[in-house]
């Protein structure tokens, strides 16, 4: 069988998209010795493994993206014999006579954009405007990444559950040949966290990740227990972040407060290792998996009663109620932190089993068998 894929997303600097593409390709890479697998790109396709002589390359295809996947390869996929085509981000190609006989396949994560407004770019806002339901209608299999976003695929677009699967995404639990050195002095100098508890957050710096009712929720913890911690807010700056740092120049206690941008994977592994907490207080997720990245870090999470984290958390998180209410998400802080060191350990190593059961393994099995039915 041949495979199409949209591998726009696989250059250089991966998004979340790129990873989950990558991650799922890997492992076909390493069991898949049947069907080939055609990647198209508009750029430079970077795949950190070797492709193995059932992977055929086609980058660089000419056009822009919204248009060369939407009306620019249908010749090409009829010419390479696809079977398959699978839209990793919910794009496809426009059915014509060249694709009339094809299956199409996509991944939809979630619908964030079409629950909250002003958590989105125009741009992106349009694209699902113009192009989502289509390819909803049109596409033989939708692969949803919880049950939270195919609850929601169904009710906002009228989709019947039978076409719908849900395939879990996987954990990047460190390889075994993986071993990171970690210089403990040198990381505490640079985070400013000297000997002073801290707690840690780390995702896009954007509006959707509620990172104000996080920096409103420590000044609240600051306020009322007098306490020398800190808190560290990792990522790169996404979409609309200004009203984040606006909020944070403005708090009494911004010296507390550290944004290192970017971090390593020896700094990533250490700061959750070490924080009194992580938290999550995401408005909407689709999957969550910072919760599940914490927990494989021994990190106790502390996260938002909604959409898909009571699903990936399960019993092995911590949850607030009211997304918005600052004063909730502190004292369920509070109330981690002060747990008995028993409890925590418990805690942790309950979450550390959970998370190994999410594998890029079985998300990769259970992509092809969706294919291959």
């Amino acid at each position: 069988m041949n495979i199409g894929i949209d591998a726009m997303w696989l250059g250089k600097q991966k998004t979340g998209i790129g990873t989950y593409v990558e991650k799922i390709l890997e492992e076909l890479n390493r069991t898949d010795k049947d069907n080939k697998y055609y990647l198209y790109s508009n750029s430079d396709i970077v795949l950190d493994f070797k492709p193995n002589a059932n992977f055929i390359i086609k980058e660089n295809i000419e056009g822009r993206r919204v248009r060369w996947i939407n009306y620019g390869i249908q010749k090409m996929l009829k010419e390479d014999k696809i079977d398959i085509f699978w839209g990793p981000q919910f794009m496809m190609p426009k059915r014509n006579k060249y694709t009339k006989n094809m299956k199409y396949y996509i991944t939809i994560y979630d619908l964030a954009m079409n629950k909250f407004k002003g958590i989105g770019a125009f741009r992106n806002i349009l694209v699902i405007k113009l192009f989502l339901k289509r390819n909803l209608k049109s596409a033989d299999k939708i692969i949803a990444i919880s049950n939270s976003t195919k609850k929601d695929i169904m009710e906002m677009y009228k989709i019947p559950e039978e076409k719908i699967e849900v395939t879990y995404l996987g954990v990047n639990f460190p390889k075994d040949e993986e071993k990171l050195e970690i210089n403990e002095e040198e990381i505490r100098e640079k985070f400013k966290i000297r000997n002073e508890p801290y707690l840690f957050f780390l995702s896009t710096i954007e509006p959707r990740k509620n990172i104000e009712t996080l920096v409103k929720a420590f000044n609240y913890i600051k306020r009322k227990e007098n306490t020398n911690l800190k808190l560290i807010l990792a990522g790169g700056l996404g979409w609309n972040y200004q009203g984040i740092l606006n909020l944070i120049e403005n708090s009494e206690f911004k010296e507390d407060i550290i944004m290192p941008g970017y971090i390593s994977k020896e700094e990533k592994k250490f700061l959750y290792e070490s924080a009194e907490c992580f938290v999550y207080p995401s408005l909407y997720e689709g999957f969550g998996l910072p919760v599940l990245e914490a927990m494989s870090n021994k990190a106790l999470v502390v996260t938002a009663n909604n959409s898909s984290l009571p699903e990936v958390g399960g019993e092995n998180a911590f949850y607030y109620e009211s997304t918005l209410n600052y004063s909730a998400l502190g004292n369920k802080i509070l109330e981690v932190i002060n747990l008995p060191e028993e409890e925590k350990e418990n805690k942790i190593q309950q979450g550390l089993e959970w998370a190994k059961k999410f594998t890029w393994k079985s998300a990769a099995e259970e992509t092809i068998k969706i294919f291959l039915k």
